[in-house]
């Protein structure tokens, strides 16, 4: 029988994250450049106030992670806050994905946020479909916002208010 467990991400975890991360290189992040653990290390030192990671594993098996972080500096957008998730590729289509997203919904929730968004590649319609059936609604498209490999792609834009 398996087990799920998603705990809150530790320096250790960096060594995992990069194997997960860099897989969705352009194809699901618009960052091209390969990471390693020392950049993963940072971004959990510098996780701010109202901002965490959860890591996800199956019987002591990595099986991915989500963000949950500020939208912006500015006081403004001080309700708002921005979900990624990035989930090795062996566990997708299992239930982690969306355990993991409602887990940071609900510390969303616990800190505050009215406004959750996500910005996902148009083409990566499964994210798109995932994110919706979470209650995410698409509110609008970046026409050519980004570009890789000299091909320009749409960004779609969704977000989930929280009552």
């Amino acid at each position: 029988m398996s087990t799920l467990t998603i705990r809150k991400a530790n320096q250790n975890d960096a060594f995992l994250l990069p194997g997960v991360y860099n897989k969705y290189l352009g194809k699901a992040t618009m960052d091209t450049t390969p990471r390693e653990s020392d950049f993963f290390q940072e971004m959990i030192h510098k996780l701010g106030e109202r901002e965490t990671m959860l890591v996800a594993e199956i019987n002591d098996d990595f099986a991915g992670y989500g963000i949950l972080k500020k939208y912006s500096w500015k006081i403004g957008y001080q309700y708002t806050g921005e979900i990624s998730i990035f989930l090795n590729g062996k566990f997708t289509g299992q239930g982690i994905g969306n355990k993991i997203m409602r887990q940071l919904i609900d510390q969303a929730k616990k800190w505050n946020y009215h406004h959750l968004v996500s910005r996902i590649m148009a083409i990566n319609k499964g994210s798109i479909s995932f994110h919706e059936k979470l209650g995410y609604e698409i509110v609008g498209f970046q026409k050519q916002a980004g570009n890789v490999e000299d091909k320009w792609h749409d960004i779609a834009i969704l977000q989930l208010i929280i009552d």
